[in-house]
């Protein structure tokens, strides 16, 4: 339905002198600091993962070299989702409205769009300890992920864990700990620590200190040697969750656009009325979970 005078007498009226509509600063994106994004060539969008080859062999002197090949492992697709919403004010009302705020409401739709990217965006985050994505059909942080040669590696620790000194020490050694899908060496670290906005004091005397942290003596802190860079996220929905990533091209989960935001304005010429619209339409993809360590107590 369009906004008409008679749903909005208060704005037709000379009565008032300011009417505060509530869309304040708007809050600049978080996701593009996280997560890369793609264009989407193809909806939906068909990945599949192939190993490398093995550790060389041992080849005797006058034998033949040993043969092998990579290996095929499973494909997951992901479609994207569209996103959209419809304002609309007649002639009348737009006319008649003595302060702009049918102007403001237009103008104010693109909060709702971005803060639609981020939930989704972060949805990944959220949903990395309980629902099963990527190659492997595991969770995002797990303790049981089953590479291609039949190994298995954890990027989640057991039991989980709070933020803490040890925690970090414990997710750096992780990662330098990493293979790939047949085991051989893959070098994947660190770099960035994300957490919910509670931790926001813990995570700058963890990573700002050059102290050890929450200890009297002084002993030096040796996180700071591996230049973690922090930041809290308002959209993880659990406190306790915390994430370290590797850079962002390193890590495999992104924000695929298959049709970027657009505003349109068209008159409907029926009732004399403007409509506003937005529309995005995209896919958040995860696809191998190497780059992403996480921890969520209680869950």
């Amino acid at each position: 339905m369009p906004a008409v005078t008679s749903a909005f007498a208060d704005l037709t009226s000379t009565k008032f002198r300011i009417f505060l509509v509530n869309v304040g600063r708007d809050y600049p994106r978080l996701w593009p600091r996280w997560i890369d994004s793609m264009e989407m060539d193809t909806n939906p969008f068909i990945s599949e993962k192939i190993s490398g080859m093995p550790l060389q062999a041992v080849k005797p002197e006058g034998q033949q070299f040993t043969s092998a090949l990579p290996i095929t492992g499973p494909n997951f697709q992901v479609t994207a989702v569209p996103y959209g919403m419809l304002f609309s004010v007649t002639w009348e009302m737009w006319r008649d409205d003595k302060y702009g705020v049918m102007e403001t409401m237009y103008t104010s739709m693109g909060r709702g769009v971005r803060t639609r990217q981020e939930i989704q965006a972060f949805a990944a985050f959220n949903n990395a300890f309980s629902v099963a994505t990527g190659y492997d059909s595991t969770d995002l942080c797990s303790t049981s992920h089953t590479d291609l040669d039949g190994t298995v590696q954890a990027n989640r620790p057991s039991p989980d864990v709070t933020l803490s000194q040890t925690a970090l020490q414990a997710m750096q050694i992780n990662f330098d700990q990493l293979n790939d899908e047949v085991s051989l060496p893959q070098q994947v670290q660190a770099t960035r620590v994300m957490a919910a906005p509670t931790n926001r004091y813990l995570l700058r005397e963890l990573l700002g200190s050059s102290g050890k942290p929450q200890t009297a003596d002084n002993d030096l802190n040796a996180i700071m040697m591996d230049d973690l860079t922090w930041g809290v996220v308002r959209f993880l929905v659990r406190t306790q969750d915390w994430f370290g990533l590797a850079p962002i091209k390193d890590v495999d989960i992104q924000f695929m656009w298959r049709d970027h935001p657009r505003a349109r304005t068209f008159d409907d010429p029926f009732i004399e009325a403007a409509d506003h619209t937005t529309y995005q339409r995209f896919a958040v993809r995860l696809g191998d979970w190497r780059g992403v360590y996480g921890s969520s107590v209680g869950v």
